[in-house]
């Protein structure tokens, strides 16, 4: 019974990622099998890089800013980055021209973002507009993700009825029934206003971001496609936790997992057999737990809940680029010792909330055996839980 829920988990993260894992290979060619990839950015005056109309900066613009983050990612990479957004134009109208300006363009991976201009339209024939044009491009196998919209000043998004937040959350049903990942902007930038940052400090004008507004969309459309094109192992499923076992190996044998205590945890989280008697799902300070990578392997991040502790984790290349997702309004930091190839995260309380941590560079770990260890950051609880752990195994 155990093996089956463990064939069914992974087949069910694979299948729901489409084609990525086929890009994510596409894209890791080597001259000379490589060829160009092309990513397109459909929308309105957002992507199209508008920022002060009508001065447009693209290359400070969220298109420019995650190629630039994924070429970092893949350095043998020919990214080529096509914009078919329109300033002022509605997913109603851009859906019309989908076909002949979108998918005539041999696009690889296409983004979509018209929910600013969408607020006037009705929502029904909002609903039309994307599903047509995700359909469109599953039906051209094509891999698509959507993206919630930016601020704007006349907009709240604590408010469920505002006609903004609105249009995010349809965007997200969208995403769900649809199977297509979305890259959801409007949370990231909630939270980084109710963190304390204006929106005119995330705004060039009152619906256009400025370059720092489009850093936080491009960072959270790179966090998305990374997880699109990471194989999920899920510990809920996937590691016995009946206090006997002590060592875990992936079913594709590239990953293995050794807790100093033999693996335990409720829910849908894993921990250890060495909590204390209230935090017995935990790491709590006295564990550590090892993440042995197949050679051709890399770890692209892991999540995390009922969280609140400092992890160390050493047996990295290089810097991996870690970024800590914000959640409560709490970012966390990080901490990157080179001589010693050392990464600090100071992981703030969840409150039960999934918490990602990514890694931008995750070629940092390939074939590594990385050793995590955890302690007390200060705070009234210390304790770390994790509810999955993503990796990638390489064409050798």
């Amino acid at each position: 019974m155990i093996r089956k829920l463990l064939i069914a988990s992974i087949a069910v993260a694979t299948s729901s990622a489409g084609t990525f894992p086929d890009l994510d290979s596409e894209l890791q060619k080597p001259w000379p099998d490589n060829r160009t990839i092309n990513v397109i950015f459909h929308g309105h005056s957002v992507p199209a890089g508008y920022h002060l109309t009508p001065l447009v900066k693209p290359y400070e613009s969220y298109p420019h800013l995650f190629r630039t983050q994924l070429a970092k990612r893949y350095p043998y990479a020919v990214i080529n980055v096509i914009t078919t957004s329109i300033g002022g134009e509605n997913s109603i109208a851009g859906a019309a021209r989908f076909n002949n300006d979108v998918l005539t363009r041999n696009p690889d991976l296409i983004f979509i973002d018209y929910a600013l201009n969408d607020r006037p339209q009705p929502l029904a024939s909002v609903e039309t507009a994307w599903r047509s044009m995700v359909d469109a491009a599953q039906a051209a196998n094509v891999p698509v993700i959507l993206i919630t919209p930016t601020g704007a000043t006349n907009a709240d998004f604590t408010n469920p009825a505002d006609p903004l937040t609105e249009r995010a959350q349809l965007i997200r049903n969208i995403a769900s029934s649809e199977g297509v990942p979305v890259a959801d902007v409007s949370t990231d930038w909630l939270a980084a206003i109710q963190g304390g940052t204006p929106q005119g400090d995330l705004l060039s004008q009152g619906n256009h971001p400025n370059l720092v507004g489009h850093q936080l969309a491009a960072d959270r459309l790179f966090e998305t496609f990374s997880e699109a094109t990471s194989t999920v192992t899920t510990p809920a499923v996937d590691f016995v936790r009946d206090k006997t076992v002590g060592t875990f190996t992936t079913p594709d044998s590239e990953v293995t997992f050794t807790a100093t205590n033999n693996f335990s945890g409720q829910g849908d989280f894993l921990g250890d057999s060495g909590g204390t008697a209230n935090r017995v799902e935990a790491f709590d300070g006295s564990e550590t737990l090892q993440i042995a990578l197949g050679t051709n392997t890399r770890l692209t991040g892991f999540a995390l809940r009922y969280t609140e502790a400092t992890i160390t984790i050493t047996g990295f290349l290089s810097d991996p680029g870690a970024r800590i997702g914000t959640v409560n309004n709490l970012p966390g930091s990080i901490t990157w010792d080179d001589p010693s190839k050392t990464l600090t995260l100071a992981i703030p309380w969840d409150n039960n909330r999934r918490r990602h941590v990514t890694f931008t560079s995750p070629d940092a770990s390939l074939g590594q055996t990385l050793n995590l260890a955890f302690a007390n950051n200060g705070a009234r609880i210390h304790q770390a839980t994790f509810t999955d752990f993503t990796h990638q195994t390489l064409n050798p």
